[in-house]
């Protein structure tokens, strides 16, 4: 089965885009943007913006400093892969 690269960012780890801004700063594809909306701690989390450019490298994730972030590989589905393929996403 295909995979596809899933980023999770801990709202209760993360000091936020203004606060850090380290995984913002060190992606070499800027898969990262700072989000719009406040958390309920008030700070602007990183967001994913382009999923699919990101190379798995793994920057965001060893220069963390709270271990906010998490990338890792999840199997597709044939059907969704299929699908996906045919949206051009």
């Amino acid at each position: 089965m295909p995979k596809q690269v899933v980023i999770s960012i801990s709202e209760n780890l993360c000091k936020g885009a203004d606060g850090c801004g380290i995984c913002l700063a060190l992606c070499p594809k800027d898969v990262f943007k700072i989000a719009e909306r406040l958390t309920t701690r008030g700070i602007r989390l990183p967001v994913v913006d382009k999923i699919t450019a990101c190379t798995k490298c793994d920057n965001c994730v060893i220069y963390c400093p709270d271990m906010a972030v998490v990338v890792r590989l999840d199997e597709v589905p044939e059907a969704a892969a299929a699908a996906r393929a045919t949206s051009g996403s």
